[in-house]
């Protein structure tokens, strides 16, 4: 019988396989575009490309499109669409085209096009093109299975988890908000007929806790008394479907819901300017990989990073301007890690985030190519193009004891790549923060 433990265990598990392999092999799903553009702007388009740590490569060298994070199509160079209908089969194809007629497009997505660039091709746009691949790529809708029959229930969670889904399985009721807190579903599927509590009792008290008012709830089970199910609407249920069901019917029902439900989670919990998480839900996520890290004894790496400057972006580009650097900024993060990495926006031109599986040395040369990658992006308001870079600091998670404590190091270290000249990487020593402690003391404490 899976008891909460069980649960806990099995999501510890896959987090732990999710990070396995290192983080030089893993660190993003892929920096490879196949590109084909036309001779007079082949070698620019290659050159934007390069300088921000993309690999480019032809199709003729493309062996595997289903490894590439893109196809970048020019259609001048692929006028009968070949290329563009032969990647597109394993892989995301963007046209390179100024072309927004929508006939234009209708003929494009016959030929498997999922996106259009403009040309000449710019870093930003591509960068946030590459975003939506990237972050496409690993569904994260997580649903909990609560039922005493567990035979039935693991059919179910083997069906759910084969299209996507991380699914954990609650035989027993009462635990319920203890698994809520440790899974964090998206959807709960529940029987009624239960020996230690009713699913209708079980659903009203999970309605009292406000957070949880808008938690989706599947009711699956044998009863067929009508008036039992219209009540189980009633005390919340968004859905009542009777046992037997068609699996295939079941998980593709399950994944609607759940993947909605994920939409609405992320509106919420995430920054409306860069899509990354808020500041407020990246130090939740950080407390939880703390205890993770606890009890597993697997470490991790936390980074806060900082736009050098910015505020003169802002006052000589303007603020339309710097909320297109903080976009990109953002969009270069989330393109060069992996998709298990936490990345938020901490406030303003600060940013944060948790590197999974990695030391503070690996993070540091992580963050210090995405670094020299970023500072090589060019932007252009009406006045002039300029570049900008950022400052970086780096701790590992076995120098403090609390999400606080790491967040407070990790400052510590960016405070030093600051008074070091900015636009650098600089890991966290205990010595930042006994001179940090110095400095605070008052003037005739440190010269006693």
């Amino acid at each position: 019988m899976k008891t909460q433990e069980a649960v806990k265990q099995t999501d510890e598990s896959k987090a732990f396989r999710e990070t396995m392999g290192g983080v030089d092999k893993s660190i993003a799903t892929s920096r490879t575009i196949v590109l084909l553009d036309t001779e007079d702007t082949m070698k620019e388009s290659r050159r934007i490309l390069s300088e921000v740590g993309l690999t480019v490569i032809s199709p003729s060298e493309c062996r595997d499109a289903g490894t590439c994070a893109a196809a970048l199509i020019n259609p001048d160079a692929d006028p009968d669409f070949t290329v563009c209908r032969s990647l597109s089969e394993n892989c995301r194809v963007l046209l390179i085209s100024n072309n927004r007629e929508f006939a234009f497009k209708i003929k494009a997505v016959r030929m498997g096009a999922a996106g259009l660039v403009s040309s000449p091709l710019n870093a930003v746009e591509v960068l946030s093109s590459l975003e939506v691949t990237h972050r496409s790529d690993v569904p994260d809708a997580r649903v909990l299975i609560i039922d005493d029959d567990e035979l039935t229930s693991s059919v179910y969670a083997l069906a759910l988890e084969e299209c996507g889904l991380r699914v954990a399985v609650l035989p027993n009721p009462l635990q319920v908000e203890a698994a809520i807190t440790e899974f964090g579903p998206d959807l709960l599927i529940m029987d009624i007929d239960m020996p230690q509590a009713s699913g209708l009792d079980v659903a009203r008290a999970i309605r009292l806790d406000q957070q949880y008012t808008s938690l989706p709830i599947l009711f699956l089970s044998s009863v067929s008394n009508k008036e039992i199910q219209d009540l189980a609407r009633h005390v919340g249920g968004d859905d009542f479907i009777k046992k037997p069901v068609d699996v295939g019917y079941l998980v593709k029902l399950v994944r609607m819901r759940a993947e909605r439900a994920v939409d609405l989670r992320q509106i919420m919990a995430r920054d409306g300017l860069t899509g990354l998480l808020n500041h407020v839900n990246f130090k939740e996520k950080l407390e939880t990989e703390l205890h993770r890290s606890a009890r597993s004894g697997s470490t991790f790496s936390v980074a806060l990073l900082d736009l050098d400057h910015f505020k003169s972006v802002n006052d000589t580009y303007g603020h339309q301007v710097g909320d297109t650097v903080i976009q990109t900024f953002a969009s270069h993060l989330k393109c060069s890690l992996r998709n298990i990495d936490i990345v938020g926006r901490y406030g303003g031109e600060e940013f944060a985030v948790v590197l999974l599986d990695a030391g503070p040395g690996q993070a540091a040369i992580i963050f210090d190519r995405i670094r020299k990658e970023f500072e090589r992006i060019e932007f252009r308001s009406a006045e002039a193009a300029f570049h900008v870079t950022f400052s970086c600091g780096v701790v590992g998670s076995d120098a403090g004891r609390s999400g606080e404590a790491l967040l407070s190091h990790a400052d510590l270290a960016l405070y030093e790549a600051k008074e070091n000249g900015r636009n650098r990487v600089c890991e966290y020593v205990p010595s930042f923060a006994r001179r940090s402690e110095y400095a605070l003391l008052g003037p005739e404490v440190r010269d006693a």
